[in-house]
């Protein structure tokens, strides 16, 4: 969801050098672990007229490091807000947002008014050139190791828009990132960092005094514990109104904001050991309160405010809140705050967003959110470099809440039980195997990322849920499955115990799981994390021997991992598990080999739990009798199926299709892969033409590769095509670059060649090309790039000779949006044949390509319809791309510029075309000759521009330049139909590569 952004500071001082860590830095040689303490006392009010926060701050900076520093870094996170500049700005428009990029100044935010002194003395404050939102604090006296300074300022906040974590919704607030904020200083360096949407933050601990002034009426959920007796009182007896009420309808629908009381009220909380302080307030706070008693006996306040909008849903919420801090204390360790609070916000932060002792979280997400309370709040990692430590964990935890409580963790929500289960193939499936679909889908085409090689800001947008989130709570339920619960219960209390209110790093973790497991775990953490390696087991040989079952497995893998293995009976059940130990790929003769009883074993199956990180299980299980593996029903499933090792599966979806030479066709595509692609995939699509009575469609068998460096993707593949009487057979091979599909332009190249055979004409071609694609931009502009190389040869001649020809197609397109919904596009294309015989019958189009390979669905290729004819009603948008019909084809070059742009206040658009061919003689359908053409007209775009009108009200083809009556204008309206765009295949593609 992040563009890359990394700042590298390298400042030697006295021989100490401290460096400011993007996600890595030089470590600080210490034998004692060590880390800052800020102390914060805060003085803010809010002005909910004009959004703004005044106040002032004075912090003491605990210098607990063996280095004197001469400077801190601070944050100023309010400043991201401040233009396009920003290190957000541009994340937001890299993950497909340009709501920022177009909000109004009144709209944005910033931070201002500040005088830095230390201990009284004024002091230089330089923000960062490239990040406003990050400035060096000189100190007048360099910190020596041990000593504490005190720092004050001043500060004025403009509240922004809805954009993210900070701001408000009229008025309602989210105070979150707010305050002027050191950055961390560790064993590895300063970490002073940008404000990033998708990517969360590191801080040092300390204590918070915070007193927030603001209108009497507004109720408040924050950080800390709140010492207003009388406000204590009041949300008591807030509390005790809305436990009355037991359903949406006692709630009602009112979302106004009443008039803000005219006295203020101040509001004082404290809290030391915590890293953070966010507050959220809102004057249509409905309030109710639990609590629950931990097993040491102390009594946590549990809380949730929200307004009437999903009411019934927060009732259940505050059991969610019970829950996540009963669990989280019994699973990871005791929860040591006093109070937990869950509340309702109106602004844009995901499914919620978490800070100490309070989140702001949509019903759903509740429980996720509270959970961070242990990962991102006592265990507070580096979450902007290791994002996985608090997300990941944090979702494993939550899965195991979800499953205590009879429903289905992670991402997708999918049921495992009843008729949907059973059409989806999902029935009797683990919560674990359901967990891993989105996995799978991104890796088995090679969009994954490793765990814990990224900085949060370098994942793809849809990535950063997937692999931070699922596929690592997804590897830890491995991991314990591996372990033993039990352990690894053990050893992540050990971890809590002994790095909460610190920072840990992924070797610290490491470190304390193999102490409590007693063995080493580097194939976990270093390599399963660190890396994207494609994991399969592999059952080789089942017999018995001296009264057991001897079966030898090996691991068809690049890295070492252990995996469990079982013996099943007749009717399923498993009989007996063990686990190898963590090998690596062996030739089959040093396959590992584990020893089972054999009464009642029916079948051998590895990872029956669906717990390994793998892609394929087809080869997982193995029969007990015999010498080749048990033949399986084949199942047909519609839409998708999920990998499984127990049955087969065939996915389904019915198709209509339409054409003037074929009529009406009914049919259905058969394939398996639309979610999880195997290594082999295959379409099968017929559709039967009941106008012709003949069988058409698709068929298309695919080699799907992965290689481990270089090119990301590599497909292999074959292509069979019959519509409208003709054949198409296209055997191809695409690669994709570079191996990373984030963070930089995307390239493919395709090499094809395509047979074409037309029975009506009685024709056949064949056609040799290489292509090559570009797509770079982000959410305010597109870069596209294509360039194909063709050999086209058709059939021999009356003289038996066969011609041939070489065309250079290329083009460069450049998309452009002006507000937040308008776009203009400017396209140049140019194309030339090579060398070409002279009676060889290829031309390039101006008004649209020939389509020679037939890559486009004409509705009427044939021109038989007056109102559809492909080229002179439905065109392509490729070659000259005219949207005006002219009867021109160069068989020399030519080249066109087409412009187009969205109006303003409408949804239709204009566009205009400029043409140049090499032939000084070019008849046109109105009798001149000419080598310069034009058009302009009227775009009408429907459904997302998978269909789009055109009607040129200018250009060279009328005879003066303008249409000379009502039915010339008609004649030229043209459209163009994307049908391809609505691929399935296409677009999960598209969706999972952002």
């Amino acid at each position: 969801m992040k563009s890359i952004l990394a700042s590298f500071w390298l400042l030697v001082m006295s021989g100490a050098a401290v460096a400011q860590s993007a996600p890595t830095a030089t470590p600080q040689k210490s034998a004692v672990y060590w880390q800052q303490q800020v102390n914060y006392s805060i003085d803010v009010t809010l002005d909910d007229k004009q959004h703004l926060l005044t106040g002032r701050e004075e912090l003491v900076y605990t210098n607990n490091s063996p280095d004197a520093l001469p400077f801190i870094w601070f944050h100023l996170w309010p400043n991201a807000y401040r233009d396009d500049n920003t290190a957000f700005a541009k994340q937001q428009l890299r993950n497909g947002s340009r709501k920022f990029h177009f909000a109004g100044p009144d709209q944005r935010g910033y931070i201002d008014q500040l005088d830095f002194q230390v201990n009284g003395q004024p002091a230089k404050l330089e923000l960062d050139l490239a990040n406003p939102d990050m400035a060096k604090l000189t100190l007048p006296q360099r910190l020596a190791p041990g000593a504490s300074i005190t720092i004050t300022t001043p500060f004025r906040v403009k509240i922004p828009d809805s954009f993210s974590r900070f701001g408000h919704v009229e008025q309602s607030y989210q105070i979150t990132q707010w305050y002027p904020k050191p950055a961390v200083y560790d064993r590895k360096g300063w970490h002073a960092m940008p404000y990033l949407d998708q990517g969360e933050f590191y801080s040092e601990f300390g204590s918070f005094d915070v007193r927030i002034t603001l209108p009497a009426n507004y109720t408040v959920g924050a950080t800390g514990v709140l010492q207003n007796p009388e406000e204590q009182q009041r949300l008591n007896q807030l509390a005790a109104a809305t436990a009355t009420k037991k359903a949406q309808a006692d709630f009602g629908s009112d979302l106004s904001f009443p008039l803000s009381a005219p006295e203020t009220k101040t509001l004082r909380y404290t809290q030391d050991r915590v890293h953070d302080f966010a507050w959220f307030a809102d004057k249509r706070f409905n309030v109710l309160k639990s609590g629950v008693i931990l097993p040491s006996g102390r009594q946590v306040d549990t809380w949730v405010l929200f307004t009437n909008k999903e009411a019934e849903k927060w009732l259940k919420g505050l059991q969610d809140v019970d829950s996540a801090v009963v669990y989280y204390s019994r699973w990871v360790g005791e929860y040591p705050y006093s109070a937990a609070t869950a509340v309702d916000g109106a602004l844009s932060a995901g499914s919620g967003m978490e800070y100490p002792m309070v989140t702001v979280t949509q019903p759903s997400a509740i429980v996720h959110e509270v959970g961070h309370n242990w990962f991102y709040g006592i265990l507070a990692s580096n979450e902007r470099d290791f994002a996985w430590m608090d997300e990941g964990v944090n979702s494993y935890i939550e899965n195991r809440v979800a499953e205590r409580n009879g429903g289905t963790g992670g991402l997708l929500g999918l049921p495992t039980k009843g008729a949907g289960a059973r059409a989806l193939t999902l029935d009797g499936l683990p919560n674990a195997a359901v967990n891993s679909i989105p996995y799978q889908a991104v890796a088995s085409r090679s969009l994954d990322q490793p765990v814990n090689n990224f900085t949060s800001a370098e994942y793809g947008k849809l990535n950063y849920g997937i692999i931070v989130y699922s596929k690592t709570a997804s590897l830890l339920h491995y991991l314990a499955s591996y372990l033993g619960q039990e352990k690894f219960d053990e050893a992540m209390h050990a971890y809590y115990e002994q790095w909460k209110f610190r920072h840990p790093y992924p070797e610290d973790m490491q470190v304390v799981f193999e102490a409590v497991a007693g063995q080493k775990l580097g194939w976990f953490f270093q390599d399963m994390l660190n890396g994207q390696h494609r994991y399969n087991a592999v059952l080789s040989k089942s017999k018995v021997e001296k009264g057991q079952r001897k079966v030898l497995v090996r691991n068809d893998s690049p890295a070492p991992f252990p995996f469990p293995v079982a013996t099943l009976d007749a009717r399923g059940n498993v009989l007996e598990t063990k686990w190898t130990q963590p090998f690596a790929r062996t030739d089959e003769e040093d396959d590992a080999i584990l020893w089972f009883r054999n009464e009642n074993v029916a079948a051998v199956v590895a990872d029956p739990a669906y717990v390994t990180p793998q892609l394929n299980r087809r080869d997982d299980r193995l029969k007990t009798t015999g010498s080749l593996r048990a033949l399986e029903q084949i199942r047909l499933r519609p839409l998708f199926s999920p990998e499984r090792w127990d049955q087969a599966a065939i996915n389904w979806m019915p198709v209509l299709g339409a054409n003037t030479s074929d009529k009406f066709m009914l049919g259905a595509a058969f394939y398996n892969s639309l979610v999880n692609v195997k290594k082999f995939s295959y379409l099968a699509m017929p559709m039967y033409s009941f106008n012709q009575r003949e069988l058409n469609g698709i068929g298309m068998l695919n080699l799907n590769i992965l290689p481990e460096r270089v090119t990301r993707r590599a497909v292999v593949g074959v292509l069979l095509q019959r519509f409208e009487r003709y054949r198409k057979v296209e055997p191809s091979l695409t690669l994709s670059f570079p191996h990373s599909a984030f963070n930089a332009p995307q390239h493919t190249v395709k090499l094809a060649n395509t047979a074409i055979d037309d029975q009506d004409a009685g024709t056949t071609s064949s056609i040799q090309s290489v292509e090559y694609g570009l797509k770079a931009g982000n959410a305010l502009y597109q870069w596209n790039v294509k360039g194909e190389f063709n050999y086209l040869t058709p059939s021999l001649t009356d003289d038996n000779v066969r011609t041939s020809a070489a065309l250079l197609r290329a083009e460069v397109s450049y998309l452009r949006y002006y507000s937040s919904k308008k776009s203009f596009s400017v396209r140049l294309f140019g194309g030339s044949f090579l060398n070409k015989t002279n009676d060889a019958p290829f031309y390039i189009g101006l008004s649209g390509s020939p389509d020679y390979r037939r890559q486009t669905m004409f509705l009427d290729r044939q021109q038989i319809s007056p109102s559809l004819a492909a080229q002179q009603h439905q065109f392509d948008g490729r070659d000259g791309a005219f949207k005006a019909y002219l009867l021109v084809a160069s068989r020399r070059w030519l080249t066109t510029l087409n412009l187009q742009a969205d109006l303003p206040v409408s949804s239709l658009g204009l566009f205009a075309d400029f043409g140049l061919t090499q032939e000084s003689t070019v008849v046109t359908e109105n009798g001149g000759a000419q080598r310069a053409f034009y058009d302009a007209g009227i775009a009408v775009p429907l459904f997302s521009k998978l269909l789009s009108f055109y009607f040129p009200v200018a250009g060279s083809q009328y005879a003066n330049g303008l249409p000379s009556s009502g039915k010339d204008f008609t004649n030229q309206i043209r459209f163009v139909l994307r049908l391809d765009q609505l691929s399935p295949f296409r677009l999960i593609d598209e969706q999972l590569a952002q």
